[in-house]
């Protein structure tokens, strides 16, 4: 089908409300007119709270096949270090995340400051090759405070059909406060408008518009040749150039030579860089470009040469390596790139070589028409949709995932994690056909509370479900999912009290292997098997209060340190266990003014002040965090023991 995905979702909803009314000038009106929340803009701006791990999801559309390059400015600097960025993904790293996968290690590009040669301490880039399709951009804030942005994209539009962000230059007041609590994993697809097709006699179509046909120049096959030439017109563009060595092991010299030559500020600022595959991943995943890149350009050092950069390295196998040429000065530039014992790449028409080659030209006209201009109808299928209340019970069906059963129950996909924390579930991308999940109320889930064990008898032919991969819109996620239904004996439970904040359970696992295990606290899980702390916090019975990333990043930045200095440093161990009570300690437990001594010897003093609690000034962002042997509460900075 030739139209984007919300059309069809949108054309579905409206043939499913309106089936008695005429269907082909109902299903054009609503095509014709888009939702008036929708935003499309290569520049938006917004605000993301602070204090929940809050995420923004938007739409970002290629223009065309090719680099795409995402701009992100924030209100403060160093944003990293600060809990704040963004990450952009595929369809599937949308579905993996979507059945809980971590962000950090499913997408192809993040955000980051130092993807901008001597760029604003405040900025962030990322770029990815768009190969079609439609891609995810994810904004987020692990920090304590409200964050405010503006994000631009080159070569590409961002979408937005919930009010979460604004176009730049239009005011905060005209349009709805962003929803972050809701988040809207905008899948879209590049579309051109179809002309209504003229009327059959059983359906009246809209008047026929004209098909203005398109000349689209494709290259045949991808622009492969020892040296490419391009131009690089605006500040920061860059282009991505596969890098193929003609031999293994081959000795590869790289020469970009550029103009204008004699401008001191494009000297500076224009070079490249040479990424093998784990590099370039690393990068995209948000590391400085300069620590994970093979090869840079560097001045030459023939006179006359004052334009040119060269490299050269020695090549792995065959690779394959990634060459990126960047400009970040403000003057538009030409350049030529040569490449000795290699071959250059351009699969995306990036450079002026690459589309002087390209030599088929396709004509096409608008697309075929749809159906419901021409009177008939799509079917849609979708997945039965799950029934239950929060404070009740489900039983598992085939198909089902946390993640579709929290966005059906409570309008949420992310309150999967929730609901698997609250059901003592060790995978949270495990359930079982006739499994009984306890549906904890919204009052339940503000508390982390989890529920009372509950015994169940055994399940007939109980199966593990596999993850569904759901097609989600901005609007109304619809899901086919195509399971085989597994017959499921009678569930009789046991339990039948309510579930309360703070009730005993028998956890997922240990203090320890949580703490591996969740994405927030990748440092602090690399800390503890540094100083041998996760063998401890795998026995006994503890309260740990644990920094987050963004925590052990903001210490990070006041330090200087990196994050293997950090983990070498002899005080690591004292500091760590600055952080852990002996005993289970629970957020109602804890008073205004309390002191505790801590594993260290040293104490810590509590505060309780609107509605939150604070640990030697550092806030609990996520209080009960249950384990098999104590409790983890979630804190927004490193505490540090007094001197000695």
């Amino acid at each position: 089908m030739n139209q984007s995905k919300w059309h069809k979702f949108l054309t579905a909803a409206l043939l499913t409300a309106l089936l008695v009314t005429a269907l082909a000038p109902v299903v054009l009106a609503a095509e014709q007119a888009a939702p008036a929340a929708q935003v499309r803009a290569s520049e938006v701006s917004g605000t993301i709270p602070g204090g929940q791990f809050a995420k923004i999801w938007l739409g970002l559309v290629p223009n065309q096949p090719g680099t795409v390059t995402v701009t992100a400015r924030w209100d403060r600097p160093n944003p990293e270090q600060s809990g704040v960025g963004f990450y952009v993904l595929t369809e599937a790293n949308l579905s993996a995340v979507i059945n809980g996968a971590p962000l950090g290690t499913n997408n192809v590009a993040a955000g980051d400051t130092n993807f901008f040669q001597r760029g604003e301490n405040n900025v962030q880039g990322a770029a990815f090759r768009a190969t079609g399709g439609s891609y995810t951009l994810v904004v987020y804030n692990d920090s304590a405070t409200d964050a405010n942005f503006t994000l631009s994209v080159d070569n590409g539009v961002i979408v937005d059909e919930s009010n979460q962000v604004r176009p730049v230059g239009v005011a905060a007041e005209e349009t709805t406060p962003a929803a972050t609590e809701t988040p809207v994993a905008v899948t879209v697809e590049p579309t051109v408008e179809a002309p209504a097709a003229e009327a059959t006699p059983e359906a009246t179509a809209a008047p026929e518009t004209p098909a203005a046909e398109t000349t689209t120049v494709v290259a045949a096959g991808p622009f492969r040749s020892n040296s490419v030439r391009g131009e690089l017109v605006e500040q920061f563009e860059q282009h991505y150039l596969g890098l193929e060595p003609e031999q293994r092991n081959a000795e590869i010299t790289l020469r970009l030579s550029f103009d204008p030559r004699d401008n001191q500020e494009l000297a500076r600022r224009m070079s490249f860089w040479v990424l093998d595959e784990q590099g370039l991943r690393r990068y995209q995943a948000g590391e400085n470009v300069n620590n994970v890149a093979v090869a840079h350009g560097n001045r030459a050092t023939t006179p006359g040469d004052e334009n040119v950069r060269e490299a050269s390295f020695t090549a792995s196998g065959f690779g394959p390596y990634t060459v990126i040429v960047y400009n970040n000065s403000r003057i538009p530039a030409t350049y030529e790139l040569v490449a000795t014992g290699a071959v250059l790449v351009d699969d995306a028409l990036q450079t002026i070589s690459a589309r002087e080659a390209a030599t088929t030209t396709v004509t096409t006209t608008a697309a075929a028409p749809s159906a419901a201009a021409t009177g008939t109808t799509e079917t849609t299928t979708t997945a039965s949709a799950r029934e239950g209340q929060p404070g009740g019970t489900y039983v598992v069906k085939a198909g089902d995932t946390l993640a579709l059963i929290a966005r059906d129950i409570y309008g949420d996909f992310r309150l999967y994690q929730q609901i698997c924390t609250f059901n003592n579930i060790a995978d949270c991308n495990r359930i079982e056909v006739g499994q009984v999940l306890n549906l904890p109320t919204r009052e339940q889930i503000g508390a982390g509370a989890t529920a009372p064990a509950t015994t169940t008898t055994a399940v007939a032919a109980a199966t593990p479900t596999t993850a569904a991969t759901p097609a989600t819109t901005a609007a109304t996620p619809t899901v086919t999912t195509t399971a085989v239904t597994t017959p499921t004996a009678a569930v009789t439970t046991t339990a039948t009290t309510t579930p309360t904040a703070g009730t005993t359970t028998t956890a997922a696992g240990t203090i320890a292997a949580i703490a591996a295990s969740n994405p927030n606290f990748t440092i602090l899980a690399r800390a503890l098997q540094a100083t041998g702390l996760d063998a401890t916090l795998s026995a006994g019975e503890y309260t740990v209060f644990a920094p987050t990333d963004a925590a052990f990043n903001e210490l990070l930045a006041t330090t200087g340190l990196n994050v293997n200095q950090l983990l070498q440093a002899p005080e690591l161990a004292q500091i760590l266990q600055y952080h852990v009570l002996s005993g289970k300690v629970n957020a109602a437990d804890i008073t205004n003014g309390m002191r505790a001594t801590t594993v260290q010897g040293k104490p810590v003093t509590f505060e309780v002040r609107d509605g939150s609690v604070y640990i030697n000034g550092a806030k609990v962002t996520i209080a009960d965090i249950p384990a098999s042997n104590g409790v983890i509460h979630a804190i927004s900075a490193v505490i540090l023991p007094p001197a000695q």
